[in-house]
């Protein structure tokens, strides 16, 4: 039933094995290290430790050193699936592999499918490095709550999933993935609350952090960790991220299969 995704997993994970192992996962995680350092700088040595009165009014705790750390986790693993999956069918362009691919009757989905369970092991590490070095600044792991990492991590792994069909649409249209995807990164890295509370910003980037998985997610995730919350008291924001990446996987489903068409009378032409 799904041999096509068993085929994409082999040939993703030989392909990472035997071509770059360890450079795209060492860049993000060096880069979510240093996007927690910077701010806990300006935490510690700039504001001595204290928050406004608005941003506990907005979170709900003075924790900031656990909500820099929870934010960083999951924009990690946001960029990681994102730019796992997003550039799975941009490489078969520069491998010369989408017309075969095109021309076959393979399942689309299953290939997406494969192409993200084959990253999904690097994505947890690296989503693993980031809460781990939060410890060295302060952040506190409570074993009790150890479930709830890993619930949030499944979850928002598929909703970022969802998006990246999307972004590998966009990539294969625009022939590009640097721009696109370090563009969508860093918007989504500002208006999604990573670093701060989505209610410092004007009220139409508001409307559009919530477009993304990102923001309910975060929500979710420092609902649970920080505030002793469970899943069913989050439903309002599991609902936003479940329409959201319903919506993300139809449009960039059927937006490519639409775009295959032309594809397709290029490759034949």
């Amino acid at each position: 039933m799904f041999q096509i995704s068993l085929a994409v997993f082999k040939k993703n994970r030989s392909t990472v094995l035997h071509a770059y192992p360890w450079s795209f996962i060492i860049s993000r995680i060096t880069g979510g290290i240093f996007a927690i350092l910077f701010p806990m700088l300006m935490f510690y040595f700039v504001f001595n430790q204290q928050v406004s009165d608005k941003f506990v009014e907005y979170i709900g705790t003075n924790n900031y050193v656990s909500y820099i750390v929870l934010g960083q986790a999951l924009d990690v693993l946001a960029f990681a699936t994102l730019m796992n999956v997003g550039r799975c069918l941009i490489t078969e362009i520069r491998e010369g592999t989408l017309d075969t691919f095109l021309l076959s009757p393979a399942s689309r989905m299953q290939y997406y499918i494969g192409a993200y369970v084959e990253q999904l092991g690097r994505s947890s590490l690296e989503y693993g490095i980031i809460l781990l070095f939060g410890l060295f600044v302060g952040f506190k792991i409570e074993i009790s709550k150890i479930i709830w990492y890993v619930i949030i991590f499944f979850i928002a792994s598929v909703s970022f999933f969802s998006l990246s069909i999307l972004l590998s649409t966009v990539m294969v249209y625009t022939r590009d993935t640097y721009l696109v995807q370090n563009t969508l990164m860093i918007f989504m890295e500002c208006v999604c609350g990573v670093v701060f509370p989505i209610q410092y910003l004007p009220k139409s980037l508001q409307v559009i952090s919530n477009l993304f998985p990102l923001t309910p997610m975060l929500n979710i995730f420092r609902a649970c960790v920080l505030s002793d919350q469970r899943l069913g008291d989050c439903w309002k924001w599991l609902i936003q991220v479940g329409i959201l990446s319903m919506v993300y996987i139809i449009v960039g489903y059927f937006g490519f299969r639409k775009m295959e068409k032309k594809l397709i009378e290029d490759v034949l032409a």
